[in-house]
């Protein structure tokens, strides 16, 4: 699918108005719908906000026009977007794509390897993440921005981040936990307080994402919260955002850090399928991690990054199971409920990220004829 992008996607006219998904993708089909996030560094406050972009499908208007921000004096914006199909291209008006559009090189979005034609992260993609990141890191450095402590959950464990390997799957630190609501017609809104009063019945769509489920579903869930930034399309309000999401994890995770690695199916290149140093940089630099190491914990390697996953992740899964089983799953074709789904999941990125048999992996999953966990 392919997003086309305003002439100025980080102004205020450009973030309120609507960001088009071709035809024949349609924000009304599950799998093919797209999301935008814009996170918000005001060097006076030293703070992140966050805003919205709405996307809607080409050719149709949104009954209620989005929500025009109020940038600070000498915002940066950064862009991250985020899908639930295959791939999403990001385009300028008139069609070109991240490595043609001037538009779009100007402000350095991102849609895969720079510089290559045709390959692709998949459903991520960003724009203008270096300057925003370069800001938000210096104001960290100096001691300006407060980052909240990641606190205690309800079994006195650190509460995870995007970085812990409690949590992270084959593809971390991808996607956003944008939500729109969808209306009867088709068409898309902000969802906002004002736009759930006039549309009561409307649908509340959002991406399956890493940043999502932690912020949204397991912080909640065991007695954590998320680093949250003022709402702009909310006046009022606060939400999370991957930005947030990532500098929480960049400032408190302690080791072992769970970071991309080499073989995450998103960089992976897209011609031959082969792991690339390069595209795996590529994709740090947009989530605000450091670059691989020749060698350590920190070099991508397969070793350590399923070597943590294995010895991490299942007693997170089996201190929460009560909770976890009594929760509606994320994506019932994981598992039937949030136990369920977190364990498959779990079993599923062991398997495409090719992480060798481990004879101390416990956990197993009951299968129903679709592939869905039910125990």
């Amino acid at each position: 699918c392919f997003l086309t992008l305003p002439d100025d996607p980080l102004s205020a006219e450009g973030l309120s108005t609507p960001w088009t998904l071709g035809a024949p993708c349609s924000q009304a089909v599950t799998a093919q719908q797209a999301f935008a996030e814009a996170s918000v560094f005001d060097p006076t406050t030293n703070t992140v906000s966050v805003y919205h972009p709405l996307v809607i499908n080409d050719g149709m208007t949104p009954q209620v026009d989005p929500v025009v921000p109020d940038l600070p004096e000498g915002a940066i914006v950064g862009l991250w977007f985020g899908f639930n199909g295959g791939v999403l291209q990001l385009l300028d008006k008139e069609g070109r794509d991240t490595n043609e559009s001037p538009t779009l090189q100007s402000i350095d979005c991102v849609n895969g390897l720079p510089g290559v034609n045709g390959d692709v992260f998949g459903q991520v993609s960003w724009c203008n993440t270096q300057p925003f990141w370069a800001a938000v890191n210096e104001s960290f450095a100096a001691g300006k921005i407060d980052v909240p402590e990641l606190g205690t959950d309800h079994n006195g464990r650190p509460c995870p981040t995007s970085r812990s390997f409690e949590i992270v799957d084959a593809c971390p630190s991808d996607n956003v936990p944008t939500q729109y609501l969808l209306l009867s017609d088709g068409s898309t809104v902000q969802d906002n307080a004002s736009n759930r009063e006039k549309f009561p019945d409307a649908e509340v769509i959002n991406n399956a994402s890493d940043e999502s489920l932690i912020a949204n579903i397991l912080d909640p869930a065991i007695g954590c919260t998320p680093f949250l930034g003022e709402n702009l399309d909310d006046p009022g309000t606060m939400f999370t955002s991957l930005a947030l999401n990532e500098l929480q994890a960049k400032a408190h995770q302690q080791a072992p850090i769970a970071l991309v690695p080499l073989n995450d199916p998103d960089t992976l290149l897209t011609s031959d399928g082969q792991v690339s140093p390069a595209k795996t940089n590529a994709y740090r630099l947009g989530v605000n991690q450091p670059f691989l190491t020749a060698s350590g914990p920190d070099d991508g390697s397969l070793d350590f990054y399923c070597s943590g996953m294995i010895e991490i992740a299942p007693r997170f899964f089996l201190d929460n199971q009560d909770t976890f089983t009594g929760m509606t799953s994320p994506a019932t074709s994981v598992g039937n409920n949030l136990f369920t789904f977190m364990c498959n999941r779990y079993l599923e990125s062991l398997t495409m990220l090719g992480c060798p048999k481990n004879s101390s992996q416990p956990v197993a999953c009951t299968l129903d004829s679709n592939g869905a966990a039910t125990s």
